[in-house]
């Protein structure tokens, strides 16, 4: 590249060059701030030829102009000043080679680092690219990364906004995360957790802002250590993900292991493991009632199961309220309800069980009175299991029927 074509590229670069002013010679501030030398110099630093010839018709001028002055004053022969100046030229034309050899190479040299450079600067963007692209479009996921002093190195817009939302501060790289923490609590909860991801450890943290469980968010957090080529830690990434869709899942699962879909209420599962429990920790007196729906297969058969499973879902709600928290109310199956009643006497459970019989009496649901058939046993000895005593209350049940 020579002089002309640098000057060229600066004024294309120039803010000043503009199609209105295109009729006007534009000097851009690099080509005024350059000296006389700078402006004379520049062609023979950018192209090594030009320089070394430059350099050898100045030396085959001074072997001239110098050996005729001596052979003048001197009166040197002049076969003699022809043999001295074609020795001279020899020596200045093969230290001309040598020095255009230097220059080749030391420019060869200089032109790999500058291409070398260039393919580390557009590796570092593309990464860059690809780092900004994988932070952004991860959905409801906040990104970030701090070095060893909890400074900001990175982070994505979700991050971002997040902090800007929940402390009311713009956040900005190179800036400690924890200065912008207001809440004491969570300032130590932050920096624990980033000093031991920073010692090497990887923690996950799962966070539930909300009480009602049917609403509340739950965030999960992944704090890592950032490793360069040498294993070394050089600083902290962050993750941290929206997984209330995948808890909400996992307390459904678990809501309805131990539950009733249609009533609500616990299930037969529930009731076998809570019996397995009481047989290690027996509780005297324990006592349990046993209540069906009558005619549940002819309801069924008549007036479609959608009338049954009205009835049903109308007698837990019938239980509920007559036994409040008394005792633990189940569906056993089909069309069987038990309530569980720990440390409550035969007496009670009797008041209890007679409360339930004037709550079902006069209901209908549909059209169709409720009409239910209520046993219920206590157990008073340590030897007597509930399975024992579940039994006798449906024996005490079915009897009722006749």
């Amino acid at each position: 590249m020579t002089y002309k074509d640098d000057l060229e590229k600066l004024r294309r670069e120039s803010p000043l060059n503009t199609e209105e002013n295109n009729s006007v010679e534009v000097f851009t501030k690099e080509e005024k701030s350059m000296t006389l030398w700078q402006k004379i110099s520049l062609p023979f630093v950018r192209n090594s030829f030009l320089s070394v010839l430059f350099f050898v018709l100045l030396t085959l001028l001074w072997i001239a102009i110098s050996h005729t002055i001596v052979s003048a004053v001197r009166g040197v022969s002049r076969g003699t000043l022809l043999i001295f100046m074609i020795k001279d030229t020899f020596f200045m034309v093969l230290l001309a080679a040598v020095m255009y050899r230097i220059f080749c190479t030391q420019f060869a040299n200089t032109y790999h680092l500058e291409e070398d450079n260039k393919k580390s600067q557009e590796q570092a963007k593309e990464w860059e690219a690809i780092q900004h692209s994988m932070m952004e479009t991860i959905p409801e996921t906040l990104v970030y990364t701090l070095d060893r002093n909890f400074r900001y190195t990175s982070f994505n817009n979700r991050h971002k906004y997040s902090m800007l939302r929940l402390w009311h501060q713009e956040i900005h790289i190179g800036d400690c995360i924890l200065d912008h923490i207001s809440d004491e609590a969570k300032y130590e909860r932050l920096r624990r957790d980033l000093e031991r991801a920073r010692n090497g450890e990887y923690i996950s943290d799962t966070e539930k802002f909300g009480d009602n469980d049917l609403t509340a968010m739950y965030w999960q957090t992944y704090y890592a250590p950032i490793l360069d080529e040498d294993k070394r830690i050089i600083g902290v990434s962050c993750f941290i993900n929206n997984i209330t869709s995948l808890k909400q899942s996992q307390n459904m699962n678990l809501f309805l292991s131990y539950h009733d879909p249609l009533t609500r209420l616990y299930n037969r599962v529930y009731c076998e493991d809570l019996f397995a429990q009481l047989e290690r920790e027996p509780i005297l007196p324990y006592s349990i009632i046993v209540t069906n729906v009558s005619g549940m297969r002819q309801i069924n058969d008549n007036y479609g199961r959608q009338t049954g499973d009205n009835l049903l879902i109308k007698m837990s709600e019938l239980l509920t309220k007559s036994i409040k928290d008394n005792g633990i109310i189940a569906r056993w199956g089909g069309d069987e309800f038990i309530v569980l009643l720990p440390h409550v006497d035969e007496a009670t459970t009797e008041a209890l069980a007679n409360i339930c019989k004037c709550d079902f009496s006069g209901v209908t649901v549909n059209g169709i009175p409720l009409r239910a058939h209520i046993g219920f046993a206590t157990r008073k000895e340590v030897e007597k299991t509930l399975p024992d005593v579940l039994r006798s209350a449906e024996h005490m049940s079915t009897q009722s029927r006749l």
